[in-house]
């Protein structure tokens, strides 16, 4: 079963809007990837956890309820591609294959890293970011990553519970 770790860099008391720093480390039983950069004694400024998560979440919510396919994510700093094939989730690094195993267990790894990067951060996020996005009726609005995240997981959760291959 691989394992999904995200952390969240020091000293960021001041990040009201939720785009927290930090990294993604992904662990698997033949590999490992990170977004770490091993040139820095601190990994280097790795990844926006929020918007990366809520990447992650909705792909994966994607390929799980197809029930089969390929996700790449790799707007997140982090190039990772899972592959759902005749039951079973390979999730690759580049040319590596980090971990192979059922769809379930992907999804509940993830899942339980989702809720703990939440769990840690999100009620610290108390207003929306300065960057715009496109609303369903063609207006701008401002990214609220609570909304945002909160709407992932949900997403993330059907998808998780429909998993039946």
């Amino acid at each position: 079963m691989p394992e999904f770790l995200y952390t969240a860099l020091d000293d960021q008391d001041d990040v009201l809007d939720g785009m927290f720093q930090g990294h993604l480390d992904v662990k698997g039983s033949s590999g490992s990837a990170t977004s770490r950069n091993p040139r820095h004694a601190d990994g280097g400024m790795g990844i926006i956890l929020f918007p990366a998560l809520v990447d992650l979440l909705d792909g994966l919510s994607e390929l799980l309820r197809r029930g089969r396919g390929t996700f790449k994510c790799s707007g997140i700093g982090l190039p990772l591609k899972f592959k759902l094939k005749d039951g079973r989730m390979t999730i690759s690094h580049r040319w590596t294959v980090i971990d192979e195993s059922s769809p379930q267990s992907t999804a509940t790894a993830l899942w339980t890293a989702a809720q703990q990067l939440a769990g840690s951060l999100l009620d610290r996020v108390t207003e929306p970011t300065h960057y715009t996005e496109t609303a369903p009726d063609g207006t701008d609005r401002y990214i609220d990553l609570r909304v945002q995240v909160k709407e992932s997981l949900t997403r993330f959760e059907e998808s998780k519970a429909q998993i039946t291959y």
